[in-house]
């Protein structure tokens, strides 16, 4: 091997390495914005656990209203049908 092709391997050598550091450097950017993307996704997640938690909250309590108040809107409207057609003699 004379000293062109030695200066040759070298400098073949260099780059390889140089473009091995940068796909190191590349492959730790996407890793962090791979990390950051999970981390969003969980908090949103939360979020979503969170807005459904208070989402079941609202409907329980609207299931307990509706059981009381159909039944007592019905006795409203029983009360007023007898009290227009019977009582008043509408």
């Amino acid at each position: 091997m004379d000293a062109e092709q030695a200066a040759r391997l070298e400098r073949l050598l260099e780059e390889g390495n140089a473009l091995r550091r940068e796909s190191l450097e590349l492959q730790q950017q996407a890793l962090a914005a791979q990390r950051q993307v999970i981390d969003e996704t969980r908090d949103n997640l939360r979020r979503a656990r969170e807005v459904n938690d208070r989402a079941m909250e609202v409907n329980a309590r609207a299931r307990r209203l509706q059981l009381f108040a159909l039944p007592l809107i019905l006795l409203l409207v029983a009360y007023m049908s007898w009290l227009l057609f019977f009582k008043l003699g509408i």
